[in-house]
């Protein structure tokens, strides 16, 4: 294969686009620089675990023993750690060669594979504690090599970098078209989030609401907090356990602005991704499981139709009455006051109207009736 740094561009482009893969970059750059190893490999740096490792230049038996042994022992990985992204490195930068070649990753592993004791590499994608990096190793003597590989690496780590960016935008997009933009005008707020409620997606009404004084939510930055500290806790409860359930169930939680009378019900459930390719930067980038967070103003909600109610459920008048009362966060005393009846009547009507609706508490049957009432929003 011939190299051009023109091809190795296209192909960092279409990576990220998800039609080629990164075969073909480790084709280009091995091709480029013959006789050198290529690597790519991605690491955990808090727990110094390896994540990823392709190559050109080993033997299967090397990879072999690289994976079981010595992925978590590379000397230069804190050296890495300190540096910026997209910044080139050469491997006596982060670390003496006296030093590494005492290092067992040197002595019993990488000093077998031949004289490729120098590297030139970049990192080209951190998230979090999580990092990838591209890695030439050649021989020290050749200084020529030196050169060249840092020239080929700093002109990719400028477009990796928007490749990456590219990637981070349509990493949850819906699909092509006006679906993306019937997300953005739905009429409530809509957000993707993980089990550490760090924001994946959020459409226009997400962010108008996260700016306004009355948000049931703090700060601006990445990451979802409840303005109240109660529900807050229960709200990254709630996101925790979903991410982790292996069921797409539904829950309703309702939140407080402390110092308003607003209140917001956010409904939670397990987001739906469709079976992907998988490429080497899924396992920096990929977050895991996704809650969507959708968010409506009790104020601004519309009621359920009682009409609806009978119908679906064979409500009698009053039960309806009680559910549609119950969904707007009514407790039995309030009601009870607010109808002078006895709070054992209902009692009695609540039975029924769970007997009818097929729950079996309270807090099931409000979600139960709230999902129904967003969707006559």
């Amino acid at each position: 294969m011939g190299y051009s740094q023109n091809s190795l561009t296209s192909y960092i482009y279409e990576m990220a686009l998800g039609r080629s893969s990164w075969d073909s970059i480790l084709d280009v750059l091995s091709a480029a620089f013959p006789n050198s190893l290529i690597f790519v490999t991605g690491h955990d740096l808090v727990r110094h675990t390896s994540l990823v490792f392709a190559q050109r230049g080993l033997s299967p038996a090397a990879v072999q023993t690289y994976l079981s042994t010595y992925a978590d022992q590379n000397p230069w990985l804190d050296g890495q750690a300190e540096l910026a992204p997209f910044q080139i490195y050469h491997d006596d930068q982060l670390l003496p060669r006296d030093e590494a070649a005492k290092t067992t990753f040197y002595r019993d592993w990488l000093s077998r594979q031949g004289d490729y004791a120098a590297a030139t590499g970049v990192v080209v994608l951190r998230e979090g504690a999580r990092q990838m990096a591209i890695e030439i190793r050649y021989s020290p003597k050749d200084l020529e090599r030196r050169e060249r590989a840092a020239a080929a690496l700093g002109e990719a780590a400028y477009h990796f970098g928007r490749a990456f960016e590219i990637l981070r935008r349509s990493r949850f997009s819906i699909g092509p078209g006006y679906l993306d933009n019937v997300l953005e005008d739905l009429p409530f707020a809509m957000l993707l989030v993980d089990a550490g409620m760090h924001i994946h997606y959020a459409n226009l009404n997400a962010d108008t609401m996260r700016h306004s004084p009355a948000s049931p939510f703090l700060g601006l930055d990445g990451t979802l907090r409840a303005a109240d500290e109660a529900g807050d806790a229960e709200l990254r409860n709630l996101v925790g356990k979903i991410a982790t359930s292996k069921r797409a169930s539904t829950t309703v939680l309702r939140l407080n602005r402390p110092g308003s009378d607003e209140s917001y019900l956010v409904v939670a459930r397990l987001a739906y991704r469709g079976p992907q390719n998988y490429q080497l930067h899924d396992a920096i980038l990929d977050p895991g499981p996704l809650v969507t967070l959708i968010v409506h103003g009790t104020l601004d909600a519309a009621s359920l139709p009682l009409d609806l109610l009978w119908r679906a459920f064979g409500l009698t008048e009053a039960e309806a009455q009680l559910a549609e009362a119950l969904v707007k966060g009514a407790t039995l005393a309030d009601f009870a006051q607010e109808r002078e009846v006895s709070k054992q009547t209902l009692r009695n009507q609540l039975v029924g109207v769970m007997r009818k609706t097929g729950t079996r508490r309270q807090s099931e049957l409000v979600s139960l009736l709230t999902r129904l009432s967003l969707t006559c929003l």
